[in-house]
């Protein structure tokens, strides 16, 4: 069970890709301690009747170490709550904390507690300064590398996974980028597309030539052995080379994972979470004496996108390793609707994946695909 607390809606950055500039537009509201007791209460309840052996909370926002006070208070409440019902909890449950940060709020005192209850950080990094501020920028419009650098070293030393997100103005950095944050001891990077809608085709030219330059990057970590992880790439070829799908080996969504937003209200997933009334699937609240996440409508169409295919990709023989076909959050945040296609995506998932095959390909015949598998 993993459940994905949006502490707040506010953030002290205003990046350009924020794919919430919609949905927490206001950018006021916090969530109080009944709610955040309430959502843990909830998650704990639903391990424990799921006989689930594993208990993940990712704070969440906006930007959550703006509620640091409450990343505190929620980390205690949650370990004693686990105690008190330590024997209706299998003997090899597992409890785990993590953060989706920007970082450019970090001190030694957050540092030293997060090393202490051993956080899986998620760290917004797009690169070098040169790269990372052009679209990682404060409120009043300075680039924000500056508060992350001198952490740096400390979040390697905390296995932090870097997020780096692609834009259409920073699509030229892309591998470099790469490169910079191995150098700087990161073990492993997850990219992002922000698909804005306003992606051409010599926009995804020029993805497609950095696409060619980051797996021949991975390739040669690869042939040497490198436990480097660019997400990107080694998941595409590792859905190709074992005919894995998506949805069934990578997306937790509402099976694995619920998120919660400031008000209680829950969602399947990440990018469904916002304070405002009558959202998209919304499948209850906390707050509710009646339990009915798992079996409102909402979730019974989450359900049925899951256990369908979409007709529009009907004799696609990537579907089932797309984003576009596959991923919930992707097809809501450029569609509206997780039944939705997105140009945008289906044209970048193509590429991709014709550039990861030509790479795993090539390590197949020089009998090297075990290093990946």
């Amino acid at each position: 069970m993993r459940i994905l607390l949006s502490l707040t809606e506010k953030c002290n950055l205003r990046c350009t890709y924020c794919y919430y500039k919609k949905s927490h537009e206001e950018r006021c509201a916090d969530m109080s301690d009944e709610v955040m007791e309430a959502a843990l209460r909830y998650a704990l309840e639903k391990t424990i009747e799921f006989k689930q052996d594993i208990l993940a909370i990712t704070y969440f926002g906006g930007e959550p170490l703006l509620r640091f006070d409450m990343i505190r208070r929620g980390t205690a409440f949650l370990k004693e709550l686990v105690q008190s019902h330590r024997s209706e909890l299998p003997d090899d449950f597992v409890l785990r904390f993590g953060i989706n940060t920007n970082g450019t709020l970090l001190n030694d005192e957050i540092l030293e507690f997060m090393e202490r209850e051993d956080f899986f950080i998620y760290l917004s990094l797009d690169g070098p300064a040169s790269r990372h501020d052009i679209s990682r920028r404060t409120v009043d419009g300075r680039g924000s590398f500056e508060a992350i650098a001198p952490f740096i070293p400390a979040l390697v030393k905390l296995n932090a996974f870097p997020i780096s997100v692609t834009t259409r103005d920073n699509i030229a950095g892309l591998t470099d980028s790469a490169k910079w944050l191995k150098a700087q001891g990161f073990i492993k990077v997850q990219n992002m597309v922000d698909f804005d809608g306003h992606w051409t085709g010599e926009n995804m030219d020029a993805l497609a030539a950095e696409y060619r330059k980051l797996a021949e990057m991975w390739y040669e970590l690869k042939k040497e052995k490198s436990d480097f992880y660019i997400q990107i790439v080694q998941d595409h070829v590792l859905y190709h080379v074992l005919n894995l799908k998506k949805k069934t080996c990578s997306c937790d969504i509402l099976k694995g994972t619920i998120g919660v937003a400031t008000n209680g209200n829950v969602f399947p997933c990440s990018r469904f979470i916002t304070s405002k009334p009558d959202a998209p699937y919304t499948l209850g609240n906390v707050l509710d004496k009646e339990d009915h996440v798992y079996d409102s409508p909402a979730a019974q169409e989450v359900y049925r996108f899951l256990e369908t295919d979409k007709k529009e990709c009907e004799g696609c023989g990537i579907m089932h390793r797309c984003s576009a076909h596959e991923c919930g959050c992707t097809s809501f945040y450029t569609t509206g609707s997780v039944f939705g296609v997105s140009p945008e995506v289906c044209t970048h998932e193509r590429i991709l994946c014709a550039i990861c095959d030509e790479f795993a390909a090539k390590l197949q015949s020089e009998g090297k695909a075990e290093d990946v598998l």
